[in-house]
């Protein structure tokens, strides 16, 4: 048998956890041996943490008040509401900074308090807290600025806000820099003395915490006279849009809040949600490729090609006809960066053509928008599993922005290049940067040197296939396995959905659907029939798909009220 496969010319790997320990798993926990090896190989070892796991509850979140400065921002909070000040919630322009705005202003009104927001235009202000809207909120009598999403690095910013008599509470979950910001209180898990227990937060989830935390703090001082206080699961589908979106590891307190968010999703009751579903074409049940792929985009259109403001009102907005204009507008705007990015695309496909093979790409150009480069990133990425960084060129400064496969720590990648840059951000795999255009040529040649002295350390350099366990369709099809395949959703970011490898199996039939696409039935003995979808791949109709070994992910699908396991092929390799 060939070690290279037929579709993607990748490695494929197996991972083999004990057989005893997939044995005693299943036994304790009560759970078919595919979903305990499953379950091992992301690390889920013990009886009760794959209990926890296949369960989640609310009430298993961790405690706010463990993240460092909660007390203190919660006072100052209490402090503004209390005396009616006027307060900035000022976001990030991604689909997690409009989200956390979303939710905060959400409940700081129902507090009664006078709350205003301010997302800056991505192409005319940047990232972050800047100096002129801090003049400006200082010039209108704002007393307080909370940051969602940024403001970790903002030291200078905040002690201008100081200087104007404007106090600062920071959320947000980005690497710490050495020197924080002289605010009130920063929340962020990330913090070195930070007791939070779970750091994987996304924005949404820091701001979320705060709420917890505040309501938590009102309630036992007597805030609500009536003993009634807000349910906090009704915000619990925009957190989860925030979550999915922004990339986190799926586990933990994110697993939670994204679990139960799905369920609220799914029967929401606001309408900007409800229209952006409906302009978009999709209904419930919805997962994470329903928000990563259809929803977060088109909420992400607005601060990249316009101002993520309209994505805001469509989250605030209680107005249909608003609602309706609004998703129709982040719609065509999603479209026109679909074209963009596609432009983007073939050229920096070009360019990097040109360079030959390196270990890191930097590519630039004039006339990339800036909004754009980042998607393009991550394909080129996904194309060279190399770092990549794209660069938009103008007269006075470049602006980048840099994707890393898993293995690699980009943000310490670019730490070790900073005396090229002006200011970089960010994560272990994604990144914003800018530098002076004159700094481009020595900035590559660094990135390259330190990529490769990364790389070089990895016992994997190149990419491969990982996969789960060798399964026949028999322990696919049978409804146990599918009862608790629900159980083990929602897969994403740190907990990656299974990746099967299915031998043995008959063809008992294949047709095209939608003219590029194949759809085969898989089975064994001639019974019970599993569908596995190869999209795009109609042109491979004639091969003899009974002598190949099939890499697939399984997944749910629900149409017209039934629910069934179907496979989505990854790749094939055929038996010698």
């Amino acid at each position: 048998m060939s070690e290279i496969s037929f579709l993607l010319q990748r490695k494929w790997r197996f991972l083999s956890p004990n057989k005893q320990l997939i044995e005693e798993l299943a036994k304790k926990a009560s759970i078919p041996p595919l979903v305990a090896r499953i379950l091992l190989n992301r690390g889920i070892c013990e009886k009760d943490e794959v209990l926890s796991h296949l369960s989640p509850f609310l009430s298993s979140l961790s405690d706010p008040f463990l993240m460092a400065d909660m007390e203190k921002a919660v006072i100052r909070l209490s402090h503004a509401i209390k005396n009616k000040e006027r307060v900035v919630i000022f976001g990030d322009y991604d689909v997690d900074g409009v989200t956390s705005s979303a939710i905060l202003i959400r409940f700081l009104k129902e507090l009664g308090l006078e709350v205003t927001s301010y997302i800056p235009h991505r192409l005319e202000e940047g990232y972050g807290l800047n100096p002129n809207a801090i003049k400006k909120f200082s010039q209108t009598g704002v007393d307080l600025i909370i940051t969602v999403d940024c403001g970790i690095s903002s030291v200078e910013e905040v002690r201008l806000a100081n200087s104007l008599g404007i106090d600062v509470i920071i959320t947000d979950h980005h690497q710490v820099p050495k020197e924080l910001p002289p605010a009130i209180a920063i929340l962020n898990p990330k913090r070195w003395d930070c007791r939070f227990p779970f750091k994987e937060l996304a924005g949404v989830g820091v701001v979320f915490n705060l709420i917890r935390a505040l309501r938590r703090w009102l309630y036992e001082r007597g805030f609500w006279k009536d003993g009634k206080f807000p349910n906090l699961k009704q915000y619990l589908d925009i957190v989860a849009l925030g979550t999915i979106a922004d990339i986190v590891p799926l586990l933990g307190d994110n697993r939670i809040l994204v679990r139960t968010g799905l369920k609220v999703l799914e029967q929401t009751n606001k309408v900007g949600i409800k229209a952006l579903c409906e302009v978009a074409g999709v209904r419930p049940p919805f997962n994470t490729e329903t928000i990563g792929y259809i929803l977060a985009p088109r909420i992400n259109a607005a601060g990249r090609m316009d101002h993520a403001q309209k994505a805001l009102r469509l989250l605030l907005t209680q107005d249909e006809a608003e609602a309706k204009m609004l998703a129709k507008q982040l719609n065509e705007l999603n479209q026109k960066r679909q074209a963009e990015e596609a432009r983007i695309l073939k050229e920096a496909q070009e360019i990097a053509k040109e360079m030959g093979e390196k270990n890191a790409y930097v590519i630039a150009s004039k006339g990339w928008h800036r909004g754009v480069i980042g998607i393009v990133a991550s394909r080129l990425m996904d194309i060279f599993y190399r770092p990549i960084v794209m660069v938009s060129l103008d007269d006075e400064i470049a602006h980048g922005s840099a994707r890393s496969p898993k293995g690699l720590n980009l943000y310490k990648l670019l730490l070790e290049c900073g005396e090229c840059l002006k200011a970089f951000g960010g994560h272990s795999c994604a990144a914003g940067l800018c530098m002076s255009p004159d700094m481009l040529d020595k900035f590559s040649k660094e990135f390259e040197q330190v990529s490769t002295r990364a790389i070089d350390a990895l016992e994997e350099k190149e990419p491969f296939i990982c996969l789960d366990a060798k399964v026949n369709i028999n322990e696919l099809s049978s409804p146990e396995f599918k009862n608790m395949f629900s159980l083990l959703e929602p897969f994403g970011p740190g907990y990656e959905e299974p990746f099967l490898c299915v031998s043995g199996s008959l063809i008992s039939k294949k047709k095209i659907v939608g003219e590029k696409h194949l759809k085969l039935y898989l089975c064994e003995d001639r019974s019970k029939e599993v569908e596995l979808l190869a999209w795009g791949l109609a042109d491979k109709f004639d091969i003899d798909w009974n002598n190949t070994e099939i890499a697939c992910r399984a997944c749910l699908n629900t149409w017209n009220g039934i629910t069934k396991l179907e496979l989505r092929l990854l790749d094939l390799r055929f038996l010698s």
